[in-house]
């Protein structure tokens, strides 16, 4: 009974000749190797930022395209949401521009009655009250503090 590898090596034994032609012929096609031809990857083709893209596009783009459309995808969605959001605002802003100009002023005339009315010593409700200082818990705790172990 034959191996495995036997069996493999017998069926690509058929196909050799046929390897060796194919062989032949890309020899034949090369230049001779004390050439300045040799040295050169491609014959005719001259470097570009056009075969640099196109390398690009096929090494980083092309392999995942998939990827790279639905991130796309995801930025034309992001991009149309962030128009709707500004063309909306905008227009609340525009229609109601005098209301939010009343606000204020009613807001204002509220501070400056308030203001009459308190004595200069007290602060205002729009004026920062002093901040005192928290009082120690005279209450013993029950845990200390737990030291730092390092690993």
């Amino acid at each position: 009974m034959k191996t495995p590898r036997e069996a493999l090596f017998e069926r690509h034994r058929q196909v050799e000749p046929r390897l060796d032609a194919v062989r032949q012929k890309v020899l034949a096609a090369l230049p001779a190797s004390g050439s300045a031809d040799a040295l050169q990857p491609c014959r005719g083709e001259r470097w570009s930022i056009q075969t640099t893209l196109k390398k690009a596009w096929f090494e980083l783009i092309w392999p995942s395209r998939r990827a790279w459309a639905g991130m796309a995808a995801l930025w034309l969605a992001v991009l149309a949401v962030n128009l709707e959001m500004k063309a909306t605002s905008s227009r609340v802003l525009a229609g109601g521009s005098a209301a939010a100009q009343e606000i204020v002023q009613a807001v204002e005339q509220q501070r400056r009655l308030l203001a009459e009315l308190l004595p200069p010593g007290k602060p205002s409700a729009g004026e920062p009250r002093s901040v005192e200082a928290p009082r120690a818990n005279p209450r013993p705790r029950s845990e200390g503090p737990v030291p730092f172990k390092a690993c």
